[in-house]
């Protein structure tokens, strides 16, 4: 398989992450120093403590998905090892993260890391997480079509941006279920998914249709410069 990925947003959000998250935790330190030092400046102390609780939360969500080992595109590589050179991935490049070009069409791959057994079922998503001390045990996803769409119209315009002869290329969501502790249940679901553990396979059974010639791949891999990594 071909393979792009975008090392320089990776690093860069990596750092980033660390940043936002060590800077908060220090804005927090220092809104405690403030309130035992200056009682006075305590709306201040406040303003500074709820700004740093949110730009650690934020930073340690970017840093645990970017600095993070495995990282989600490693996993989804991993999962497609061994696809031939009619296949090419590109990770954050293409609007959506994670863009893959096969026989059988371009494809959206959305990973999710629910754990618990994900079913369709009154066309409803539904995560059931098994029995639970605190909180509920089954809730919707409602946030998954709509996640879908997004990543789906994203990659579009970005295709259409690159290689504006594309447009008559249907893009395709797929989700991908990456968490080890996942069963699913979506026989009936309006969208394809698979489990990463038998991504490969399903990529390999999916009926060919029309999707970017070889030539216009590559054509799209130049404009961003970049030369492809084989991954056996």
């Amino acid at each position: 398989m071909q393979l792009y990925r975008n090392e320089r947003l990776i690093k860069r959000n990596k750092f980033l992450g660390r940043v936002m998250m060590f800077g908060g935790l220090g804005a927090s330190f220092g809104a405690v120093i403030i309130v035992f030092l200056q009682p006075t400046l305590l709306s201040l102390a406040f303003g500074l403590m709820l700004a740093g609780g949110l730009f650690s939360q934020l930073g340690t969500a970017v840093y645990n998905r970017f600095g993070r080992s495995p990282r989600i595109d490693q996993v989804l590589d991993d999962s497609l090892k061994g696809l031939g050179d009619n296949y090419t991935m590109f990770h954050y490049y293409l609007g959506t993260n994670h863009a893959l070009f096969t026989p059988a069409g371009v494809y959206a791959l959305i990973p999710r890391d629910e754990k618990g057994e994900v079913r369709y079922e009154s066309d409803q998503w539904i995560l059931n997480r098994g029995k639970r001390r605190f909180g509920r045990s089954q809730k919707q996803l409602k946030d998954l079509e709509r996640i879908t769409v997004r990543e789906t119209k994203a990659l579009e315009r970005a295709l259409t941006k690159k290689l504006p002869n594309s447009s008559e290329i249907p893009v395709n969501p797929l989700l991908v279920f990456v968490a080890d502790e996942v069963t699913l249940d979506l026989d009936n679901a309006p969208i394809p998914a698979s489990h990463r553990k038998k991504l490969k396979s399903y990529i390999r059974r999916l009926e060919r249709r029309r999707s970017l010639p070889a030539e216009e791949i590559q054509q799209l891999a130049r404009t961003f410069n970049l030369i492809a990594a084989d991954m056996d």
